[in-house]
């Protein structure tokens, strides 16, 4: 990962994506998760976080047809998901933990 972070601004954005600046504001009003950052001058700037989360949505809308309230909850599903695997994960490694310490106390 470079030391300095590529930030874009909205007109990049659009260009980019080809998306225009007012449906980008308007996804920041309705996507909890695009959190978009402001520079000194108030102005938006968008990470390469950002521009893969717009990216996402508009393949959702765009290509595959949803609306925003189904990309919404496809987008918590994902979440939802990924959160369960982490716990499960961090419940498998206690367990792991549990039985070396148990090994552990058996050792000499």
């Amino acid at each position: 990962m470079s030391e300095n972070p590529r930030y874009y601004s909205i007109k990049e954005v659009a260009k980019i994506t080809g998306i225009a600046p007012h449906i980008l504001r308007y996804w920041e009003t309705q996507f909890s998760f695009l959190r978009i950052q402001r520079d000194h001058s108030g102005r938006r700037i968008y990470s390469e976080k950002d521009m893969d989360r717009i990216k996402h949505i508009q393949k959702l809308l765009y290509e595959d047809g949803y609306k925003i309230h189904g990309v919404k909850k496809k987008i918590r599903g994902a979440y939802d998901k990924e959160k369960k695997t982490q716990q499960s994960s961090a419940e498998f490694l206690k367990k792991i933990l549990r039985l070396l310490k148990e090994i552990e106390k058996c050792l000499p």
